[in-house]
């Protein structure tokens, strides 16, 4: 299978901790290690055109190129853009570059991949799943960067030490050994909450954590050119916006639910404050199910049913087993107050009443979303894309006429004698003229799946002025590829 590796950087401070720790564990056995796995894959870098230059120099990336074909998006910004959005835009981008692909993964310069770890989600998707999620909990960068690079080893032929090889376990154990302050906020037993508890740990003594997440980061994800919902625009994340737009449910979705499988953290500075408020409550079922009352959508409520077992030492399952059950519990407690009615909740409980309407506000604008055009439409000619607009209309009115006739028997009954007639025939074999037969392939890929908007934006872009208006008002992206 075809993956495309995408990465979105700016500032030389995320560069360097991708250079030296994040590309390094990426590059690790079982991961992006020359293999067959990812035979025809790709590596996208969507950065800055300064960064680009430090990243081209240094050992590492040279390493990349000889494993992967490697290309650059430089990003080119609006005046005043935010960029806080920036990584959103760049996600976006790289879901729209993955058309040609078999899946996407989403990585970021601060993750630490373990050994194997990539290969093993891949596999996930090669047997038919449609997305590979996992919860990725934080270490601190100042401790984490003193160790990693210490435990770095060379490649063959090369004296240099260059790779991340680190086995599940050990990553597991290094991470909880330097977890982030902000992450004990978490486990159930403290005293002070976390704020936005999107994940929830018990404890496991001198084994590891057992988590149970609302918010879930994709991995890795199928490539979906027939669903609009695949270029959906997303400002917040792709774990809270963009996924549960993408999946009406999670039967094709894998859960990570044991370390052993794939192991993922992030990096944060020991600063880094996540929960200010000093007054919080300890953890409780009334005080979670508030934060997911205005958190977790559907989707996210069916992730927090899964477990993922966060462990350095061999499973002793009695201890494990005991931790399943209370959080079991939890979980069902908090998903009995969520399905209580609106009606009483506002009595009853008026801080979740007032964060379930918070939720409402903020999905309502799910229902009218943006959608990023479509590479492949952009590829076509003006004319194919004229008449892609043709059929799409053309089928959309067919469609509200057959409703609206079809509401009145007698008149359905002879419409449909009419188009039995022999002249009927005839207009069919101009349609098919009109469509003309060697375009038909591209055209029926967008007429029946894309709606007529985006077609219709597709053909403007296709205007060298319009295109060039449409860059001062949104991030814009110019492509090369890596020599050597």
């Amino acid at each position: 299978m075809r993956y495309l590796f995408s990465m979105a950087i700016w500032g030389e401070e995320y560069a360097r901790e991708f250079l030296e720790l994040s590309l390094p564990s990426q590059l690790a056995e079982g991961n992006i290690d020359g293999s067959a796995w990812h035979d025809g894959s790709k590596y996208l870098i969507l950065t800055t055109r300064k960064d680009a230059e430090i990243i081209k120099a240094h050992p590492a990336f040279h390493l990349l190129k000889e494993r992967l074909k490697v290309r650059f998006a430089i990003i080119k910004r609006r005046l005043g853009s935010e960029m806080y959005k920036l990584a959103s835009q760049c996600q976006m981008e790289a879901i729209r570059m993955s058309e040609d692909f078999d899946a996407v993964f989403f990585s970021y310069p601060d993750f630490i991949w373990s050994q194997g770890g990539m290969g093993n989600v891949a596999a996930r998707i090669a047997e038919g799943c449609d997305a590979v999620l996992s919860p990725v909990p934080r270490a601190i960068t100042e401790d984490m960067t003193e160790i990693l690079p210490k435990l770095k080893t060379p490649t063959p032929g090369s004296p240099a030490p260059s790779i991340l090889n680190l086995s599940s376990r050990d990553l597991v154990r290094l991470s909880l050994e330097n977890f982030h302050p902000g992450m004990w906020d978490f486990c159930w037993d403290t005293e002070k909450f976390s704020v936005f508890p999107s994940t929830v740990m018990w404890k496991i003594p001198d084994q590891g954590i057992l988590m149970r997440s609302y918010h879930l980061h994709p991995l890795v994800i199928r490539s979906q050119p027939a669903n609009i919902n695949y270029y959906v625009k997303f400002s917040v994340s792709l774990d809270e916006e963009y996924l549960p737009i993408l999946f009406k449910g999670d039967d094709t979705i894998h859960y990570v639910e044991d370390s052993d499988e794939c192991a993922v953290i992030s990096l944060s500075n020991r600063a880094t404050v996540y929960s200010s408020d000093p007054n919080r409550p300890p953890a409780s079922v009334p005080v979670l199910a508030r934060w997911a009352e205005e958190y977790a959508s559907v989707l996210h409520r069916s992730c927090v049913k899964h477990s993922l077992r966060w462990h350095y030492a061999p499973v002793d399952e009695p201890l494990w087993e005991a931790a399943e059950r209370q959080a079991g519990e939890v979980v069902s407690a908090v998903a009995k107050r969520l399905s209580i009615p609106g009606e009483i909740l506002r009595f009853e409980d008026i801080p979740a009443s007032n964060a379930r309407l918070r939720r409402i506000k903020r999905f309502s604008r799910w229902r009218r979303p943006a959608y990023s055009v479509p590479v492949f439409l952009l590829n076509m000619t003006k004319l194919q894309l004229f008449k892609t607009l043709i059929l799409r209309m053309a089928r959309t009115f067919v469609s509200w006429l057959g409703l609206k006739i079809s509401r009145f028997p007698p008149l359905y009954r002879l419409v449909t004698r009419i188009l039995g007639w022999p002249v009927f025939f005839l207009v069919r074999k101009l349609w098919d003229r009109l469509k003309v037969k060697k375009d038909m392939r591209v055209i029926r890929k967008t007429a029946y799946y894309m709606p007529t908007s985006i077609c219709f934006k597709a053909l403007l872009y296709k205007f060298k002025f319009i295109r060039w208006i449409s860059t001062l008002f949104s991030v814009s992206f110019h492509y090369e590829d890596a020599k050597g």
